[in-house]
């Protein structure tokens, strides 16, 4: 059903109120220079789904949530059914999106099989493809945005910030783009010895930076936050 490269049977901070577990797919359709979990976008040794289900099932009663992520879920036909599955065991569903197929993000919050979803908003549109290392994705990200937005469905939009490519101009642009209301978490980025080549430059956040774009946000009316 899907190419799982990892589980993780509990987490207390991943699903916004909610005792979880997590399961990352592998696949992505970005290239992030600051992803930690690129290794999950190279192929690599896999999970059983069935088995992976069966352990959530016999963890009833422990968690009462899973929370999908990766790399990128929506790159599998199977995730709707995986889905479906989840929520049939009586667990909800948190699906985190880089938001780079909006179509099949529409189909699974059309069929009501997420309870909440994570959007990466990774940077204001002009630069975005650069960023991402891909053709069409500020475009992509916009439209999944839009989704969210028809949907009666909890969202949450994070941005990690980094120092090396982010500035004040672009994070303007990006904020300029939300709503009212909505919920953004920014979050500084932290190097780790596990980074893509392209991420040799990045450094952390002026966390001046950090303060002044939340403090103009909220000043907008978003719910911003530093996590």
């Amino acid at each position: 059903m899907l190419r799982i490269g990892g589980f993780l049977p509990l987490t207390l901070s991943d699903f916004p109120g909610t005792v979880a577990a997590m399961v990352f797919v592998r696949g992505c359709t970005m290239h992030c220079p600051y992803c930690h979990n690129h290794s999950l976008c190279e192929p690599g040794p896999l999970l059983d789904t069935q088995e992976v289900l069966g352990r959530l099932s016999a963890n009833l009663g422990r968690v009462a949530g899973v929370v999908v992520s990766g790399g990128e879920p929506t790159v599998h036909a199977g995730l709707p059914v995986f889905l479906a599955t989840v929520g049939a065991l009586g667990l909800r569903v948190k699906l985190d999106t880089n938001g780079s197929r909006p179509q099949a993000l529409a189909t699974i919050l059309d069929h009501g099989l997420a309870d909440h979803v994570a959007l990466d908003v990774k940077a204001g549109w002009t630069g975005y493809d650069q960023l991402v290392g891909g053709v069409g994705m500020a475009t992509a990200v916009s439209a999944s945005l839009s989704a969210l937005r028809r949907h009666a469905v909890a969202y949450e939009l994070r941005t990690t910030v980094c120092g090396g490519w982010h500035d004040e101009a672009g994070l303007t642009e990006l904020r300029q783009a939300l709503r009212p209301g909505e919920r953004w978490f920014l979050q500084p980025f932290r190097r780790t010895d596990d980074l893509p080549d392209r991420g040799a430059d990045l450094r952390p956040p002026d966390p001046g930076l950090l303060i002044r774009v939340r403090d103009q946000a909220r000043a907008a009316g978003i719910d911003c936050h530093i996590r």
